[in-house]
């Protein structure tokens, strides 16, 4: 993300639902929106740019990214949601928004088991985060 965050760790908590006027966005706390929470933390300060590992205990459209704008702290890359000159002044701008499911979990619907899913970051984003640091 862009900037960050005063604290090391946190809980984004507000309503998430359509923006007022751009139907093609979503925006934090509209006049009838859906609950929404998101816990960061934290991993790694890259000068303007911060790491952070997210959880999210909700599941709405786009929430992580209206979360993160909506603290003040876009996510890198994110062309609906971020900031585009802070963008543009980074060295290897990214062409995407950094953003990376590193581990899913959810219940198996037929049988109710566990299930786990881990990745390692797409190497765009690996060599971003190693131009930074």
């Amino acid at each position: 993300v862009h900037g960050r965050p005063a604290r090391m760790e946190g809980t984004i908590t507000s309503t998430i639902g359509r923006h007022p006027v751009d139907r093609k966005r979503m925006a934090a706390n509209p006049p009838r929106g859906k609950a929404a929470v998101t816990h960061y933390r934290i991993e790694e300060a890259l000068g303007s740019v911060t790491l952070l590992r997210l959880r999210i205990e909700t599941g709405r459209t786009h929430q992580i990214r209206v979360h993160l704008a909506h603290i003040g702290h876009p996510v890198v890359g994110d062309q609906l949601y971020g900031d585009h000159t802070r963008d543009r002044r980074l060295p290897g701008c990214p062409a995407r928004q950094m953003l990376h499911a590193a581990v899913l979990e959810l219940d198996h619907p037929g049988d109710g088991r566990r299930m786990t899913f881990m990745r390692a970051p797409p190497p765009d984003m690996s060599d971003f985060l190693a131009s930074l640091r």
